[in-house]
């Protein structure tokens, strides 16, 4: 089912948000996009909840993270998925790695939020838990 434009135009925010909280270095409102009991799994790891997300920020090199337009599927009136695709570009040393996301989504008293999300970077061989060396 497709998001009403309303849901359309309220995920894409949310989605934006995440790409420019983290390109300010901004981990508090990063991880207020988030449910309290969220889940996010990178490089063959998970981090829970908002202090998993603040240990996994606090390890993460900053850079920019320039996020294209999410595929949404609305799953119920309050829950979605989405899938989305990712550039970040490490400001050290500017290596880029590319990925794609897959999210689930709820509708919270606070608008959108990610309550799952699981990164897979892409990789000659396909999508993968970790980027290519």
């Amino acid at each position: 089912m497709l998001p009403s434009p309303a849901d359309q135009v309220a995920i894409g925010d949310l989605l934006a948000r995440y790409c420019l909280t983290l390109d300010l270095d901004d981990v508090d409102g990063w991880v207020a996009l988030f449910t309290e009991d969220a889940s996010y799994q990178v490089y063959g790891r998970s981090f829970d909840g908002h202090a998993g997300l603040r240990k996994m920020m606090g390890a993460a090199p900053g850079g920019l993270h320039l996020g294209g337009p999410p595929v949404i599927e609305m799953d119920g009136a309050d829950t979605a998925h989405t899938r989305r695709n990712l550039l970040f570009v490490d400001r050290t040393d500017g290596v880029s790695r590319s990925a794609v996301y897959t999210d689930e989504l709820v509708r919270t008293p606070e608008g959108w939020r990610i309550r799952n999300t699981r990164c897979r970077f892409i990789t000659a061989d396909g999508l993968a838990d970790r980027p290519a060396r």
